[in-house]
């Protein structure tokens, strides 16, 4: 059981790292990219609509497939989606990056029952603290989501292509 909240918690952290890079970084990719200023926040929405518009469909995934299947899933998704936008911001295509962000957010949701999970996996007694183990991973997306956004925005010679 420890060692699987010891993931989750990692997890947990890497997906909030995730979140943070594509709130630092999306905004500014899509005031480059945008055909006009005022869509340059459209990716940040598109990976908050995706999130919530894929909410069913990890239920539905979760339910059929069990967590750790859907969790991995999400994760393969999120690096699909990550390719992609990689590819927008290469060949300066704002709506591959819009459309790429709407399906990050099938990772964003399952990401987000990471302490669900947590919470099953712990005896009664010790569920609270398996959820703030869960949810403490967290912190190294505070930390570690910025400074990743500033380290590779110059990883490859488009800007912020490294990010992703």
């Amino acid at each position: 059981m420890r060692r699987n909240l010891i993931l989750l918690a990692l997890c947990q952290g890497l997906f909030l790292t995730n979140n943070v890079l594509f709130l630092a970084v999306n905004g500014l990719v899509g005031l480059t990219m945008a055909p006009m200023g005022w869509l340059a926040t459209l990716p940040i929405m598109a990976y908050v609509v995706g999130g919530a518009a894929s909410t069913g469909l990890v239920a539905k995934t979760q339910r059929q497939l069990g967590r750790k299947r859907s969790f991995e899933l999400g994760i393969w998704v999120a690096i699909g989606s990550a390719v992609l936008c990689v590819m927008a911001v290469w060949f300066r295509q704002f709506w591959l990056l819009v459309l790429a962000t709407f399906v990050a957010g099938f990772y964003q949701a399952n990401g987000q029952l990471y302490r669900f999970a947590a919470a099953e996996l712990a005896s009664p007694e010790l569920r609270d603290k398996a959820v703030s183990w869960v949810l403490a991973g967290g912190l190294l997306g505070a930390v570690a989501g910025p400074n990743l956004a500033s380290y590779t925005k110059d990883l490859f010679e488009i800007d912020f292509a490294g990010s992703y």
